[in-house]
């Protein structure tokens, strides 16, 4: 839903040193599990997000011309300093996001967006867009940008929710749709708005995405009937 290729000179922005090695679980709770990407799912996340775009007339992926790093996502991301994360639903992934540095000194762009069908309305979309909001903070970045299909109205609501604001500009995608996007761009208050332990990580989600709580604690396994997260 954001900018479907890694390409162009990167700025450098600080990446995190901890719990980014290929497949590393983040967190889990009722059968959902937050974790970071590895090469081997790249099937698996191809297939989900061409399942998206079928859902929207004229759209089709063809990874290899399209998105060439989703072959290869773990290793993609991060030899560019970027990150890729998923979530998987009885070990079938439901949603992935990711982030990458801009172009721009300062700045992060937010890549990767796509949430499945069956899990959508439910906060997940604008959970992972906080997993990118909470990285880009702890890489000392000022705003993020991101690259949204103007077909995709309704993650353009959720971005604008978000405080993203949409630029003027348009981007017209030599891919297999012949996508066109618009422009979005949030700038980060330099104030935290969250509570720390001791080590730096974050503990708090801001309302109302606190039902995904327990995918931000490692090690977590509960049921819903723990507080855990229904589907």
């Amino acid at each position: 839903m954001a900018s479907e290729r890694l390409s162009g000179r990167r700025a450098e922005v600080r990446p995190r040193s901890w719990g980014s090695a290929p497949g590393a679980i983040i967190g889990a709770s009722a059968g959902l599990v937050l974790r970071h990407a590895r090469d081997a799912d790249a099937d698996a996340i191809i297939g989900m997000i061409s399942a998206v775009w079928s859902e929207y007339p004229g759209k089709r992926l063809v990874a290899a011309a399209d998105m060439p790093e989703l072959l290869r996502p773990a290793s993609a991301y991060a030899a560019c300093g970027g990150v890729f994360w998923v979530v998987e639903a009885a070990g079938k992934i439901i949603g992935t996001i990711a982030l990458a540095p801009s172009a721009e000194p300062g700045v992060v762009e937010l890549q990767k967006l796509y949430v499945a069908r069956e899990m959508r309305r439910n906060g997940l979309g604008g959970f992972l867009c906080y997993l990118v909001e909470r990285e880009a903070r702890e890489r000392g970045a000022q705003a993020i940008e991101l690259w949204s299909d103007v077909k995709l109205r309704d993650a353009h609501h959720r971005y604008e929710r978000l405080g993203y604001q949409r630029g003027e500009a348009l981007k017209t995608y030599n891919d297999t749709s012949g996508t066109v996007r618009y422009y979005y761009r949030k700038r980060l208050d330099p104030e935290w708005p969250e509570r720390f332990d001791g080590d730096g990580t974050a503990h708090t989600l801001p309302k109302p995405l606190d039902r995904w709580q327990a995918l931000l604690q490692p090690g977590a396994a509960a049921g819903a009937e723990n507080g855990g997260i229904a589907p």
